[in-house]
Parts: C-alpha cells; structure tokens; sequence
C-alpha cells in the first residue's frame, strides 16, 4: 500500500467520522424543531432554539474541518432566521418553519450521501457544486420570508471604523486575553492566533459575515481537531510500537521487519498531518526524527545501538500520553477564549 493510499483510506475514514456525527446531530435538530412546532411554553422553546443553534454549529465546524464550504454555507443561511426567531424579533410563523425544514432536509440529504457513499471522496466533490446552487436558493427563500432583500443585506456589511465593528470588539478580546497569557503555558499551544487567523480569513470573504454562530464554529472546528488527533494517535500507535518491537527483538526475519517498519511509516505520515493540523511542535519535530531515523533502516539497513532502539521505544510509548497534554492544554485555552468572549457571544447581542 502506497502513501497516497494509506492517506486516501485515512480521508475517507474522516469524512465517515464526520457523517456520523452530523447525522447524530440532525438527529436532534429535528426533534427539537419538532417541539417547536407543536407550541411549546417560552422556557421550553430557548431549549429547543439552543439545541438547534447549537447543532448546526457544530456541523458547520465540523464541515469546515473536512472542506465542505458548500455545506458551511448552507448551514450558515439558516442560522440568522433562527436566531431572529428565538429572540422573537420575528415572530415564528409556518413559512418560517417550512423554509427552516426546507434546509434541514438539503443537509440531511447531504450528509447521507456521504455516509452511504462507497467512495466518500469522490461523493465529497460531487456535492460541492449542488450544494452551493441549493444554499443560494435557500438564501433567497430566507430573505423572502424575513422580508429583508438579499441586496441590502449584503449592503449593510463592514462598516467605516473597524474598531467599532462586532469583528473589532472580538480581535480586541482576544488581543487582551494574548497579552494576559500566563507564562506557565506551553508557548507553542496558541489557540488565540489561530481564532485571530480564521477570523480574519473569514472576514475576507464577501458572503461571509463575523456572528457568534461563526465565532463557535472556529472554536469548534479546533476542537474538532484535537479530538481527531487523539484518537489518531491512539489508533496508530500500536502499529509503530510493532515496528519498534522488533528492532528490539533483533528478529532474523529482516523481510517481515521491514514490512513492519513500512507499515510504521504509514501511520506516521497520517500521524505528522494531523499533528500539523493542531500544531503540536514537539510531537512534530519527533515524528519527523523517527520517520527520518526508520527510513535509513529500511533502505539503507542501518543497524541501531540497542540503548537508542530502547530510547525511541520509551518515546514512542509515551505519544499518546503527549498527545493527551496537548489536547488538555488546548482544552484550558480554549475555556479561556470563551470566558473571555462571553459578553460577545451572547445570542441576544446585538453588533454595531
């Protein structure tokens, strides 16, 4: 099995993941919206109105994690329609909540398609130019019912002084919380300048516009990734120490030993990219040393002094506990980004 291979088998493996969870989280869109249309009292409709904002903030961060901008769009456009009619600022009618199922049901059907798909990839591409004809429509069905144009929307985006914008009050949040940094972090783990970096690229783009619903979904999406990069480690690991076994060993089957090791390159290549994706430097930096340090063995049949094979075995053991630390110190700075954004996040914030 070749590279490209084993990193087309490990993108399929993500965009299944990702399906998974999306159905598990329509699932719940659709009873909550449900309740909401069978008249539930105003306590139990925020329950409802959460449960769905919140899950299709999830679904786009996690849309946005594999690529899938068409879908990010299409979840994107129903979100201000529900949030307008949580806060009541449009009081729920039928057509709303026809046009709210409307777009459920195109996601849905989306993501079906990539759970069902024998070829998820090629299903990926496929779906990425129907779904952005199907999120223009549904853009123009929202306009219609909210009864705002599409054009003055649009007009009304990015205002003269940048300091006083919604985008403004968030960067200068996050500037303060960087400035704030304890030391005791760890200087490499700084979810901060990648939030300020997605904001900024997504402020750059013209249909795109800096809410809350989009600030958690950044948030999400590096979530998202910590979480894949654990459990890819974790899944991965056992292959590696195979490999380092029996150099260990010293097994006389030097044929079956470099298929091992072969093996152990695969699972690091899948392992440097998703290490790369939450920028864990010093796992990084390590799984560049071992791939450099197992290729000479392979093909060049460099033999290892015993107390490095024993050093390297030690590192490789203790991955997963390295990735665990750096999952967790994302977990802190992420809880602090959020107590930091609070007042900006609230859903009845208004921006100026």
């Amino acid at each position: 099995m070749s590279i490209e291979t084993s990193e087309d088998q490990f993108q399929e493996e993500v965009l299944q993941l990702f399906a998974e969870e999306g159905l598990e989280w329509i699932k719940q869109i659709k009873v909550a919206l449900q309740e909401l249309e069978s008249g539930e009292t105003p306590d139990k409709e925020k329950k409802h109105y959460d449960i769905i904002l919140r899950c299709l903030t999830n679904l786009m961060g996690s849309a946005a994690t594999v690529d899938l901008t068409a879908l990010q769009k299409l979840i994107l456009t129903l979100v201000p329609l529900l949030q307008a009619m949580q806060s009541q600022k449009v009081a729920a009618k039928p057509e709303h909540f026809a046009t709210i199922r409307q777009g459920i049901a195109l996601v849905t059907a989306s993501v079906q398609v990539l759970h069902m798909a024998t070829q998820r990839t090629t299903a990926k591409a496929n779906l990425e130019s129907i779904m952005h004809l199907q999120a223009d429509g549904l853009e123009r069905a929202v306009a219609k019912v909210q009864g705002i144009p599409k054009t003055a929307a649009r007009a009304a985006k990015r205002p003269v002084s940048p300091e006083g914008t919604y985008l403004g009050k968030i960067v200068q949040a996050l500037l303060d919380l960087k400035h704030a940094r304890p030391c005791a972090l760890d200087p490499n783990r700084n979810l901060v300048e990648l939030v300020l970096r997605r904001l900024h690229r997504l402020s750059d783009q013209e249909s795109a516009d800096v809410t809350a619903a989009s600030i958690a979904s950044i948030l999400h999406q590096l979530e998202w990734l910590d979480v894949r990069f654990l459990q890819e480690t974790r899944r991965r690991l056992e292959t590696l120490q195979q490999g380092i076994a029996g150099l260990k060993a010293g097994t006389k089957d030097s044929h079956a030993q470099s298929a091992n090791l072969q093996d152990g390159l695969r699972e690091i290549s899948v392992l440097y990219e998703t290490a790369r994706d939450v920028r864990a430097t010093s796992i990084i930096q390590f799984l560049h040393g071992l791939e450099t340090l197992l290729l000479e063995v392979v093909y060049k049949g460099v033999a290892l002094d015993p107390q490095r094979v024993e050093a390297v075995a030690a590192r490789v053991d203790s991955l997963v506990a390295m990735a665990q630390q750096w999952v967790q110190m994302g977990r802190t700075e992420k809880a602090a980004i959020e107590k930091a954004l609070a007042p900006l996040l609230d859903k009845d914030h208004v921006h100026k």
